[in-house]
């Protein structure tokens, strides 16, 4: 074990420790905020996955979609006791989006570059008005009410307190990133980095990138629709308005601003991002300028995300000086690239 994976072993534990113990040192508020942060965390994660493999997805959101009306009608709407029971609708849930991944990811994942891009938005749009108009089984736009909370033997109904939630939460992130991680890590994933690479050279030296993009698909959609299941049953509440287009664009933000290279420029993104949007809430109209605003700083300044923002800093005093030009270069390309020559 090298010296590199023992620190970052070692900076996950204290990470844990910290996360498993904040109820005792933070208000219910904040903990809350703490839960979104995670559930941010998961998705990017997923959208980092298959931004390995060459492909730009924005429907990780209509995934998660999928996930929290099909847990929420199996344990509302079922009659067979087994499906009634939250943590059944967890895991049916997550299983549904992957099913339903399958036919949606034969279709797209053959469309190269931008196009995959604009698919997988026309998809979010295609979950979000079926469930609005399938109103005899999704509830329309009034969504899915009086969703039942988790519980376990000995404790009870999670209800309104926040930590317990915050625990399973943790646990589905770790889960999520530990997978995402080690996939990324075999050969599976070193084949997602040639295809990306170039993707015809990779397919004439025989890997068959189709199948291993949908294989990325259906995990991204497994773990969207997990993370789905559990908002469901977290809020107790589900509508088509929390899957619009703008949180799935959110998603791609937390992550390209963080470090979409980086396995820790996901988690970084989801916690500053949304731990400041929480914290700014009373500015919320201005949230358009904010994340643009960041946008333009890691693109302009911080081209590797805001993950490698402790290496710049310390770096600064010998690059400051390089900095004006750096951005100077940055601009004029971009103009010579959209603003014709006169």
């Amino acid at each position: 074990m090298g010296r590199r994976t023992k620190i970052i072993i070692i900076a996950s534990i204290i990470v844990l420790a910290l996360l498993f113990y904040s109820p005792q040192l933070i208000s219910q508020y904040w903990v809350m905020v703490l839960i979104s942060c995670l559930i941010m965390v998961c998705l990017s994660y997923g959208f980092r996955l298959l931004f390995l493999t060459g492909r730009l997805t924005i429907g990780a959101i209509a995934f998660a979609g999928i996930g929290a009306y099909g847990s929420a009608l199996l344990v509302t709407k079922a009659d067979i006791a087994v499906l009634n029971n939250p943590w059944t609708g967890l895991f049916f849930g997550a299983l549904i989006a992957a099913l339903i991944a399958i036919p949606i990811g034969y279709i797209t994942l053959k469309v190269p570059g931008l196009m995959f891009a604009i698919l997988t938005m026309a998809f979010v749009e295609l979950v979000r008005y079926v469930l609005i108009m399938w109103d005899s089984l999704t509830g329309g736009p009034a969504g899915v009410l009086d969703i039942p909370s988790f519980s376990l033997p000995g404790y009870g109904g999670f209800g309104i307190n926040q930590t317990p939630y915050l625990y399973l939460i943790i646990i589905i992130a770790v889960v999520t990133i530990a997978v995402m991680y080690r996939i990324e890590r075999t050969r599976v994933g070193l084949s997602f980095y040639a295809m990306a690479l170039n993707d015809s050279l990779a397919r004439h030296v025989g890997m068959d990138t189709f199948k291993f993009r949908l294989i990325c698909f259906v995990i991204v959609g497994f773990f969207a629709g997990m993370v789905g299941a559990f908002e469901a049953h977290y809020w107790h509440y589900v509508s088509p308005q929390a899957f619009i287009l703008l949180n799935a664009l959110l998603i791609k933000v937390c992550a390209v601003a963080g470090g979409v290279l980086s396995p820790l420029g996901p988690i970084v993104g989801a916690f500053v991002l949304v731990g400041l949007t929480e914290g700014l809430r009373m500015f919320r109209e201005y949230a358009g300028i904010f994340f643009g605003g960041i946008l333009l700083f890691v693109v302009f300044l911080l081209p590797g995300g805001l993950v490698t923002l402790p290496r710049v800093l310390i770096n600064m005093p010998g690059n400051a000086r390089s900095w004006p030009d750096t951005a100077r270069r940055k601009w004029l390309d971009i103009r010579a690239r959209f603003v014709p020559a006169s």
